[in-house]
């Protein structure tokens, strides 16, 4: 393992703290709920879901957090502004967890912030996403909600290199402090699964060593589009390869992971809390020590 020279910064949204030096804290699960053809929605338009089976979802996740010492946040993902209030009304209500506001337009991410705003969960919400092309009118509106925290996309179509990320990482945080933004969790960007997915788990290492901020990656669309995996493994198999693959993210540096679907949390926890406790055992010669008292090694080895 390793320990970085630059100085390692740690925020806290809401009552998660994510970054510093590996082994300091435990790494932090980011689990995706309300996705497009999740199970639990039954009209993604209007915000209508089983609240049942969401509420024992997200109660599985408590458990297995306070099982692991992993900490977690929610990937809310909206797809009008009706069902974003909704969504984000309810896992307010039912669990303490900070969330992400993730949509693929920029409207429905906006009205999702603003309505953050009027219920007065700043502190718990994350903007997902900022990158070096996000609009200066998104930018004010950003900043107008009072949103402190933000995924800052290292994604660079021009040059998926290390150093085309760390270029797309310098344009989209000057973006992001111009929003307002405080608290950055820079994501690396992993596209899909391919041959070019390698830099982006590189750009973990380097990207935390330039600019000292909580660093980690999606990995819930790797498993997901490797072909090879669907036509020769069933899904438990495949299940496995999630927390693999999360836990190589981990070993690389990773302060944080968007693992995919909620439903994949009993892999990708268990998996990510035995690689806690290898980061920790092997930094303890670097005098790192752990930052918390319910670290994951002190599940795993008591």
């Amino acid at each position: 393992m390793f320990k970085f020279k630059t100085p390692q910064q740690i925020f806290e949204v809401g009552k998660v703290k994510v970054g510093g030096q590996p082994g300091e804290l435990p790494t932090v699960l980011i689990a995706s709920i309300f996705y497009e053809g999740q199970k639990i929605v039954l009209d993604g338009e209007k915000g209508e879901f089983n609240k049942k089976e969401a509420e024992e979802l997200l109660n599985k996740l408590e458990h297995l957090s306070d099982l692991t010492g992993n900490p977690f946040m929610l990937d809310v993902v909206g797809t009008s502004e009706e069902a974003f209030r909704k969504y984000i009304d309810f896992v307010a209500e039912v669990t303490e967890a900070p969330f992400l506001m993730d949509a693929i337009s920029p409207k429905l991410r906006l009205s999702a912030a603003q309505h953050v705003k009027e219920v007065g969960l700043q502190e718990r919400a994350v903007y997902s996403s900022i990158n070096k092309g996000s609009p200066k009118p998104e930018l004010d509106k950003i900043k107008e909600s009072g949103v402190k925290a933000a995924i800052i996309l290292a994604e660079n179509p021009a040059d998926n290199t290390v150093e085309g990320k760390i270029s797309a990482t310098e344009q989209a945080l000057s973006r992001a402090r111009e929003a307002g933004i405080e608290k950055f969790l820079i994501d690396t960007s992993i596209p899909a699964f391919g041959p070019d997915m390698g830099s982006a788990a590189r750009a973990i290492y380097y990207i935390k060593e330039k600019f000292g901020y909580p660093t980690g990656v999606g990995t819930g669309n790797v498993v997901t589009t490797c072909g090879w995996l669907k036509v020769n493994f069933p899904k438990e198999v495949r299940r496995c390869v999630d927390g693999t693959t999360n836990a190589i993210m981990q070993v690389l540096g990773a302060d944080w992971l968007m693992f995919g679907p909620i439903e994949r949390s009993d892999y990708v926890f268990s998996m990510a809390a035995i690689a806690d406790a290898y980061v920790l055992s092997a930094t303890a010669e670097l005098d790192i020590k752990p930052l918390v008292d319910n670290h994951p090694a002190f599940k795993v080895f008591m």
